[in-house]
Formats: structure tokens, sequence, C-alpha cells
């Protein structure tokens, strides 16, 4: 009978690389990618490691994180217009402390499990087990798995037989790059839209000089870069995490060479970053900032856009994942939506059965039309 246990660590550095490269195998939210996040002392999370062993071997690691979580994050038009009178109020109505088994803002979640092991049910009890004696231990009463692929449900599905609800999260967007060229891109394009993006891309270069540089070392423009983010922060509808001066440095550091920072000079001027993640064949695009007083006028969110399909085409990349959220956009210009799942539940039983209720309402196609509009395509 083998011996199996778990252990709960606050850092990555209590985690061997080697250990964790051989449940995770080459992946993009690598051992690096979460020292990253744990290096970067980002105000809203405390992050966590569940590792189980057998026979003192490791066959799983789940990476956690806490944080306050507002629950109406998706909810849009006359819900989201009850809860803010209601938290006129009650401040931290349908806020919670929650444990989440995830990142923060990986493309998707990732459990980390020996080869041999996939799929094995009987690692869900001491998953189980240790994710509940850690959201015991920081009085979280809100546990979520967070953004799972369809091929993870497989082996989370058991969950709900655990009182764990699932329910859809906001889809990531994908884009296959089968193309030869941009102009081949272009001819992918509904007509319309492919009138509309050479229009707008024209009417940037006609307005002034644009040049993009591709950098890996942005010391000398953090501030700048930082204050570019904080832009787009403020302006968008979903907010999960803040980012700091400090990440931005230390991703430069930590996950070079795959972190490339593409800036946008408008006649000289730093007017937009796109900080970007390159891997085989591969090219995730993680965050953008842009200066709205010249960004709107010079379309440059859609002048990134085309810098960033031309140069994997150039460099043989054919998969560009643009991420979460603004899908109008994503969908006119290639995009597929790849849906993602969550599995929640609460501590208390009467709160956990309204959330069952809520479930319908929590649903990104709900709110969000061109979710939805895609979905009946």
């Amino acid at each position: 009978m083998p011996k199996v246990n778990y252990k709960i660590f606050d850092n990555i550095n209590k985690i061997d690389k080697k250990d964790w490269d051989n449940v995770f195998g080459d992946i993009p939210e690598s051992y690096p990618f979460y020292k990253t996040l744990g290096d970067s002392e980002l105000p809203e999370f405390t992050f966590f490691y569940l590792v189980i062993y057998r026979d003192g071997q490791i066959v799983l690691i789940a990476p956690f994180f806490s944080t306050d979580f507002n629950l109406d994050i998706a909810v849009e038009g006359w819900v989201s217009k009850v809860i803010k009178f209601i938290r006129n109020f009650f401040l931290r109505f349908l806020v919670l402390k929650t444990l989440f088994c995830g990142t923060p803002f990986g493309e998707y979640g990732v459990l980390g499990i020996r080869q041999d092991c996939q799929g094995d049910p009987s690692l869900i009890p001491l998953l189980l087990a240790g994710t509940k004696d850690l959201a015991v231990k920081i009085n979280a009463p809100l546990i979520i798995f967070k953004d799972f692929l369809k091929q993870s449900t497989l082996f989370l599905d058991a969950l709900t037989q655990q009182g764990y609800s699932k329910v859809e999260s906001f889809p990531t967007v994908l884009l296959n790059l089968n193309f030869v060229s941009f102009e081949d891109y272009l001819k992918s394009l509904g007509s319309s839209t492919r009138k509309s993006f050479k229009k707008k891309l024209k009417q940037a270069q006609i307005r002034g000089k644009i040049e993009v540089k591709s950098v890996q070392e942005i010391e000398g423009q953090v501030d700048q870069i930082v204050k570019l983010y904080e832009n787009t922060y403020r302006e968008g509808l979903t907010k999960f995490e803040r980012l700091t001066k400090k990440f931005f440095l230390q991703v430069a550091h930590d996950l070079y060479p795959h972190t490339h920072f593409f800036l946008y000079y408008v006649d000289g001027k730093l007017a937009a970053f796109n900080l970007c993640f390159v891997y085989p064949d591969l090219l995730i695009d993680k965050f953008i900032g842009l200066d709205y007083d010249i960004s709107n006028y010079f379309n440059l969110y859609f002048v990134s856009w085309a810098f960033n399909i031309r140069w994997c085409i150039d460099n043989s990349l054919h998969c560009y994942h643009p991420g979460q959220t603004d899908y109008e956009p994503k969908i006119r210009l290639g995009g597929q939506l790849i849906p993602l799942y969550a599995y929640l539940k609460h501590k208390n039983i009467l709160f956990n059965f309204l959330l069952k209720l809520l479930i319908p309402f929590l649903k990104p196609d709900s709110y969000d039309k061109d979710i939805r509009k895609q979905k009946h395509v």
C-alpha cells in the first residue's frame, strides 16, 4: 500500500525546480512564471502550493492564491445596478476572501500531475483535503478552481460530487495563424472587417510617424510603462489584478528570454506598450497599456494587433493568444473562443445552495453579447 500525503508551501522556492518540471512539463506557466508572481509583491494576492507525495515522490502540484473576490465580476445590466445599490449599505456585499486554484492571469488553470498519474481519481480526495485545510488556515470561506480547459474537466468533474458547482468562466481567445503572409491573413477575414481594418491601419500611417521597438530590457522606460498600464487598468470594466512596477521589472528579468515588450512611439513619444511572452510556436499577449489621447486617434489597438500577427508570421509562430475580455474586436479579427470552466464551493451550506441558484446569472454569455453571439454562430 503506497504512502500518500500532502504538504502546503507558501513560497515556490521551497519546491525544487526539477520536481516542478517533472509534473508540469514544458509549459508557459513555468517555475520562473510563478516565481515572478511571488517576488513581485502584488498587494492583492498571497500565493501557496499544495504538493501531493506518493512514497516520498511528488505526483501532483497545485498552485493556489488568495484574494478578496467580487462575485459579481461577470455581472452587468440590472443585476449589477442592484448589487451596487446594496453596497451603499453593505460595502462587502458579495465580496469574499477566496482561495483560488490556478493563477491570477494565466491563460488557463493547470495542475501539475506526474505523467503516470494523469487522471488518477485517487488524487482527488487528497487534493480536496489539502485545499480545505488551506482555506480554513487562511479563513477563506469560498474556494474556486479557476479557468480550466475542457480536457481538465475529465479529472476535475469529480469535484461536483463533493458539493462544488461547475460554471463557465470567461473564455480565452486563440488565433491559429496558418498563413504565409499578413496579406494572406487579411484574406481570411470577412470583407467588411478586412476593409475597416485596412482603413484603420492606413489612417494611422497618414496621421503621424509610428515606430515599434521590441525590447527585453525596460529599466529605463518602466515608469512610462507603468503609467500606460494604469491608464488601461482604470478604463477596464473587469478588474482582477493590479500590477506593480516591481512586476514589470521582475518579469523582464525572470522570464528572459521569453519576455518581449513591444513599444509604440508616435512622433517620438511612447504612446503604448504590449507585454508578450514568446514560446515555441506561440505568442501570448499578456498586457497592453495605452495613452488614450494618442492611441484612439492613431488606432494603436489595431496597429498593435497587426504588428503581433506580422511578428508571429515572420517568426513562424502559428498560435496567438490575445487573452480574455474585450471579445468583440478579437472575434472580428479572427479569434476563436476557447471555453473555460470553474468549480466553486462555499463553506456555508446555505450560501453554497444560494451560489447554485446564482450560477445562471454568473455565466459570462448571460451578459456579454459578443460571447453569446459567437456561441450561436
